[in-house]
């Protein structure tokens, strides 16, 4: 067991050594000048030598009191560094980062992290959106969610794991499928083009839909959202998928005019630093990939609904 002097009367004496006065120590401990004196004087009894040259108002430190501070400088440096560490520790502990694409925070994440929130109360989720695949290496995230193919970003140390596939399909307004999508119309097709993701070709064979009797007119757009919403305001025909459109096909804002969905080749995916999770972050995690799971359910029963029927990759 240490035998250590007290440590009342070692914070008095490194505070009167540095600040060179026992008044400035006393209101910096918020005690009385008498009882920095008191704390000193038991402290060099202790010690068996003086520790303070007192000379009129001056107080400088002894040989033995120099060398004393200088440990106790150190001593509470380290008990500070540590203290700090351990209280942002326990803070961090309580929150969680997650670096997603614009997309999937907008279209399903920023609707639904609500209720992790509620169902975990003292945990604080940080949710910063971002262009797909910009991953932000310089800093800490928990977690971050981008789409593609599996293998497509390899950034440093960070482990992928799918969180999901989704299904695509033409989605439209009826008015414009009528106006447009008709047998017999011999109109151009405006068709709204995600500039990121163009998956139009491929769905086409899978559903056995050609279109090239007829002209496609496309217009690109850089973000997914937006031929979203142009097709959803009457605009034109665009591929969407099941996260960014499921809503708005379940109220009839949208249509699926030909009845074939086709899963993704492309993934949700979740990137973790190869490191144990704490246990906010372990928590958001397990709720996070239930909550899209339940999701996922919902999709093919609205599907399954209207009438859609989803074609697996090579199916």
């Amino acid at each position: 067991m240490r035998k250590l002097p007290s440590l009342t009367a070692l914070r008095a004496c490194e505070a009167v050594a540095r600040t060179g006065s026992v008044s400035a120590a006393a209101a910096e401990l918020h005690v009385t000048r008498p009882a920095v004196s008191k704390q000193i004087a038991l402290l060099e009894k202790d010690l068996g030598c003086p520790l303070f040259d007192r000379r009129g108002n001056r107080i400088t430190p002894t040989a033995a009191g120099a060398a004393l501070c200088a440990g106790l400088n150190q001593a509470f440096d380290l008990i500070s560094a540590t203290a700090q560490s351990v209280a942002n520790t326990a803070k961090s502990d309580q929150s969680v980062r997650v670096l997603v694409c614009r997309d999937f925070a907008a279209s399903w994440l920023g609707a639904r992290v609500g209720a992790f929130l509620v169902a975990n109360p003292g945990i604080s989720v940080e949710i910063t959106a971002e262009k797909n695949g910009t991953f932000r290496l310089e800093q800490d995230f928990d977690f971050r969610i981008f789409y593609g193919l599996h293998g497509q970003h390899a950034k440093g140390p960070l482990i992928e794991t799918e969180l999901c596939r989704w299904v695509d399909m033409p989605v439209c307004t009826q008015s414009f499928a009528d106006a447009y999508l008709q047998p017999g119309q011999s109109a151009e097709i405006p068709h709204l083009v995600d500039a990121n993701y163009n998956v139009l070709q491929e769905w086409m064979q899978a559903a056995g839909i050609d279109f090239s009797p007829r002209r496609l007119r496309s217009t690109l757009f850089n973000e997914s959202t937006l031929p979203i919403s142009v097709a959803a305001s009457g605009g034109g025909v665009a591929i969407g998928d099941s996260f960014l459109t499921l809503p708005l096909i379940a109220v009839g804002k949208l249509i699926v005019p030909y009845k074939v969905g086709l899963v993704s080749a492309q993934t949700y995916a979740l990137f973790t630093a190869n490191r144990a999770p704490r246990k906010a972050a372990d928590r958001f995690e397990r709720w996070l990939r239930g909550a899209v799971a339940a999701y996922q359910s919902t999709v093919f029963e609205e599907l399954g609904r209207h009438g859609i029927k989803v074609l697996e990759r090579g199916g």
